[in-house]
């Protein structure tokens, strides 16, 4: 992939003969943005990729409507219609999909709804003011559409951390968004990821504060901050457990320093001071001043730049100078360096970089030396360091950057800032003339009218302009605006009619083209996807709904989602879920408030914290089977840590029991020894108890029940419960209930205060959760950020069209699947582990390519497979034919080699596969800690060794008559369909026919991989004789 100036476009729009091979918008296309009125596009019919049916059931199936419903719905102008009938081709069937392909069905009355919503947005004008509206999002929008996206998809992890069994993210872009970036300020080879600004923002000051853990430890840092913004600061206050100290930069050098000296101890602790380039309110940071206060005291820089970062890193040098704008380098310093470098330029440890997209949800880049900062411990259930805040991110966003970033390269971002400069630059002399005050930030292209009547700033609105809290209005000057638009503004504020000098702001916005060669790997990347989803059955992600609801939503991708529409839907979705959750009436609702997050991993972030907000002194209690992130949630945060007291965590992991839910026994336990730590100190006691109703690995269910009557019996109340249902609350509440604190239901089940929940799990649709608390003081609201209003686009359309009896019917499916699987599993002997009805069915490692083919999630001993609606029962039956098939051929190569070793070790032997879920496994793995090397040239053989070989799955155990062990022939199998050979265990006994022994293992092993087509690899440890 080249990152050169490239983007956009439709193999069904002509080629420009000045641009060869790339894509362009021709002037009679609705997208070419020369026009007096900007359109937006009402899109042509998606052309969907040639697709080869894969059973003779599909085949059957793809006619279910009839050409008279073809052209009937071509008649009509149904856009919304024609493209989902269209899109049949790569539907992943399951008993709701398949109901759709009638043309009775209810599903085609929700479509014209749709279509209706289609029409009215595509034909609303790209405002030229507004902070979301970048025309280039919106080209890219149709190319998206264009080459099959939205698929399932999840860009789990940090772009450098590929799992090889998880194809299903757009990681190579995001590494070359980060480069490019990065390069900008200095470090190509930058850390970091995409996400929206918050989180962004979140991370990088995390990024900051970890460093001071490891390099100043004992030095309790405090972040100091002018113009940032507050609510991002109130997350980062909560989630990391750090001190806010607002100041004015204006107050001079002097006073700032005094006044500093006295928070910082003298300079004792160290500053995390964050620094925006522009806000919200047009409003940005002295930076010389800050400079000045990292000459007197020690202090590291976050810079966010989410609303002027490209403007800024692609001005010409002689431009920066003459508009006083300070260079900025990406780079570490020490903490007591001034922050200004010896060339000129000033060093932040961290920025969040943006561009034409700057409102709240929009992606914003998180850039950070890949030397600063912690290392993460690594999870095997992701096979990555969870590193990010939010896990799971939404691929379809971070490839939309990337394109901008292919699409315009820094020569087209300078060009389009010109533009932009210049249309500012001719509203600025406008209202000079016309005497209207305004503001002109140094570091970005808005505008701020700083007096203007109601109605005039109603009419500003509606152009784009944001209202601020001091009754302003800024507006952000976009790539699209023109003079007509620099004539609407002027005639709002100044009603008399002036004369101005003629003046040309015209910009050609369709000469930035995405070669053709991308969008033909983007193309035959999603119909990879196409392929591979149908075995990707580790994660619990519905991946099916989106191939059907896939190409409906691609037609919103290049339309704006109108800001009221959102907020409404928002709340209609918000207290259907309270309803579902038992708050039936609106003074039951009032007591809760709800909100959208990026994922069930910060739904439970905030969730925790949103619980301390009421609780601050609790004592949080959660289990090993928690999600992974919910020991991150508690390290992230020094309160929580008690970092900065001479006290213990006020956390604790409570061991589970045999099922994976949480050991009542042990809670109670530590609960009253904790209890007694209060008394004795004279502090009060409560508990926080975050929950699962399905935990990530097993599916198991804390019994509240049980929990709750135990704790009575000891004395103890829960003040608070969260509980994660990431998965299963996406079906159905699970008969658990919202209430207030200490509130039970007439089953005497407590009721719970908070529950987070996915959307990408049980349903499908893209990465994005919500979250429910107890929030009588508005608790929650400072803790969440703006989303994707695709978000809430995709839950009202899923919503509108799944029905509760089809969610309870794709559920019965999916169970009737895992008991199908259990059933198969165990035919063949296989350990396995279910709970209850739950999709998720645990079985012990099968060899490591068959963990790869269906991307199984491993922990321990174990990997899981879960049964989610787009896993057919064809699937499972294939499943358990691979493992079946491994038998088969492990039984030929044991036939082959029993009567040797038979004779060799002059004893009847029989051969057996070592499992590591059985007690054959528990054996082999316990030989370690007795092994002697036959040749003192050999190491001790470690568990290390052993341990890889048992969980492969492939090792062959030799035992006698009486089922005692006699040897083992370690194997390794790896996820690229190779053997390891490893050495070989052996009884003392037989240390007189290590030779022929040697001899029979390689042909065992040579004849296991001949069977399997399976490639072998030999070091220096393989076949080295160890005695037991």
């Amino acid at each position: 992939m080249e990152w050169s100036r490239p983007v956009v476009l439709l193999d069904d729009f002509e080629k420009d003969e000045h641009t060869g091979s790339n894509y362009v918008y021709p002037s009679s296309s609705p997208l070419y943005l020369n026009e007096k009125t900007l359109q937006r596009l009402k899109g042509a019919v998606v052309t969907v990729e040639p697709h080869i049916p894969t059973s003779e059931s599909e085949i059957e199936s793809t006619n279910a409507f009839t050409e008279a419903s073809l052209t009937c719905i071509e008649r009509s102008g149904k856009t919304i219609q024609q493209t989902f009938y269209e899109s049949q081709s790569q539907w992943i069937d399951d008993p709701i999909i398949s109901q759709w392909r009638d043309p009775n069905h209810q599903v085609h009355q929700v479509l014209s709804k749709v279509d209706d919503l289609y029409h009215a947005w595509g034909s609303a004008q790209i405002n030229p003011f507004s902070p979301s509206a970048n025309v280039f999002s919106l080209q890219i929008g149709h190319l998206l559409a264009d080459v099959g996206l939205p698929w399932h998809n999840n860009q789990i992890n940090m772009p450098n951390e590929i799992d090889t069994s998880w194809p299903f993210h757009f990681k190579s872009y995001e590494m070359g968004v980060l480069r490019a970036k990065g390069a900008r300020v200095g470090d190509p080879d930058a850390s970091g990821y995409v996400s929206n600004t918050s989180e962004a923002n979140c991370y990088c000051i995390r990024a900051l504060q970890q460093e001071l853990r490891e390099k100043h430890p004992t030095r309790r840092p405090i972040l100091v901050y002018d113009h940032f913004d507050t609510k991002i600061l109130k997350s980062v206050e909560a989630f990391f457990g750090l001190e806010l100290h607002q100041i004015r930069l204006s107050n001079g050098r002097d006073d700032l320093i005094h006044d500093l000296k006295n928070v910082t101890a003298d300079g004792a602790r160290p500053i995390i001071f964050t620094a925006t380039l522009g806000n919200a309110n047009g409003e940005d940071d002295d930076m010389e001043m800050i400079c000045e206060i990292s000459h007197a005291l020690p202090l590291f820089l976050h810079l966010d730049a989410t609303r002027s970062f490209d403007y800024i890193t692609t001005l010409p040098k002689r431009d920066r100078r003459q508009l006083g704008i300070q260079e900025f380098t990406l780079g570490t310093k020490t903490l007591d360096q001034s922050l200004r470098s010896k060339d000129g330029s000033i060093i932040a440890g961290t920025i969040v970089a943006g561009g034409f997209s700057c409102d709240a949800s929009a992606p914003a880049v998180a850039l950070k030396p890949t030397s600063l900062g912690a290392n993460h411990e690594r999870v095997a259930y992701t096979r990555a360091s969870d590193s990010t805040l939010a896990g799971s991110r939404d691929a379809v966003s971070i490839l939309w950057l990337a394109l901008q970033e292919l699409q315009l390269g820094e020569a087209g971002y300078r060009e389009v800032y010109q533009h932009c400069a210049s249309v500012r630059t001719e509203l600025l002399r406008r209202f000079q003339s016309s005497g209207v005050p305004t503001g002109a930030p140094r570091y970005s292209l808005d505008v701020i009218i700083r007096n203007g009547s109601r109605e005039q700033k109603e009419r500003l609105v509606k152009l784009g302009g944001s209202l601020t809290g001091k009754g302003e209005v800024v507006l952000t000057v976009q790539a699209q605006a023109k003079l007509e638009d620099v004539e609407s503004v002027i005639s709002i504020m100044s009603p008399t009619t002036q004369h101005y000098s003629a003046v040309d702001l015209e910009q050609d916005l369709t000469s930035y083209p995405i070669p053709e060669n991308i969008v033909n790997e983007l193309r035959a990347t999603v119909q990879s996807w196409k392929i591979a989803t149908r075995s990707a059955a580790g994660y619990p992600f519905h991946m099916g709904s989106l191939s059907a609801l896939g190409p409906v939503i691609g037609r919103f991708l290049d339309l704006q989602i109108p800001d009221d529409w959102v907020q409404a839907r928002s709340d209609d979705i918000l207290t259907a879920r309270m309803e579902m959750f038992g708050l039936h009436t609106a003074r039951d609702r009032s007591k809760f408030r709800g909100a959208f997050t990026n994922g069930s991993t910060m739904g439970n972030r905030v969730g925790i914290h949103v619980a301390l907000r009421h609780f601050p002194d609790a004592f949080i209690y959660f289990s090993p089977e928690s999600h992974y992130s919910v020991i991150k949630t508690m390290r992230d945060c020094d309160a929580l840590t008690n970092r900065w007291v001479d006290r213990g965590p006020r956390y604790t992991q409570i061991p589970s029991d045999a099922s994976g839910s949480i050991l009542v026994e042990a809670l109670v336990q530590q609960a009253l020894m904790d209890k007694m730590q209060c008394l004795r100190r004279g502090e009060g006691y409560h508990m926080i108890l975050f929950a699962n109703i399905g935990t990530t690995f097993v599916g198991a269910r804390d019994d509240l029940a049980r929990v709750r009557a135990s704790l009575n019996v000891a004395g103890i109340q829960i003040s608070y419960i969260h509980v994660d249902g990431a998965l299963d609350f996406g079906f159905d509440n699970c008969g658990i209930a919202l209430g207030p604190p200490g509130s039970t239901g007439p089953d005497e089940l407590p009721r719970v205060q908070g529950i987070t929940l996915s959307h990408h799990k049980a349903m499908g649709n893209m990465v994005s959760g919500e979250v429910l608390c107890y929030s009588l003081g508005g608790e929650l609201a400072p803790l969440v950020s703006p989303i994707d209003p695709r978000v809430v686009f995709e839950t009202w359309l899923y919503s509108q069209i799944y029905t509760s009896s089809d969610v309870g019917t794709m559920l019965q499916y999916c169970r009737a699947n895992a008991s199908r699987l259990v059933s198969g599993l165990e035919r063949l002997g296989v350990a396995t582990k279910r709970n209850g009805q739950e999709l998720i069915v645990v079985l012990e490692r099968p060899p490591a390519w068959i963990i790869e083919e269906f991307s199984l999630r491993p922990q321990g001993d174990w990997v899981h497979f879960i049964t989610m609606p787009h896993i057919s029962p064809e699937t499972v039956d294939f499943f358990v034919e691979r493992i079946t098939s491994v038998e088969k051929q492990c039984k030929i190569a044991f036939s082959y080699v029993e009567p040797l070793l038979s004779l060799g070790f002059m004893r009847p032997v029989k051969l057996r596969r070592v499992q590591c879920g059985s007690p054959l496994g528990e054996r082999v793995a316990k030989l370690a800690q007795s092994l002697q090397p036959l040749n003192s040239a050999y190491y001790t053989c470690p568990n290390a060794t052993v341990n890889p070989c048992i969980r492969g799955a492939l090792s062959v155990a030799v035992i006698d008559e009486d089922e005692q062990l006699q040897a083992v022939f370690l194997a390794e199998s790896l996820r690229d369909m190779s053997i390891r050979v490893g050495p070989i265990l052996m009884a003392s006994t037989y240390r007189d026919c290590t030779r022929a022994t040697m001899d029979i293992g390689a042909q065992l092993i040579g004849f296991m991989a001949r069977h399997m087509q399976a490639t072998l690899r030999t070091d220096e440890a393989s076949y080295a004789i160890y005695l037991f």
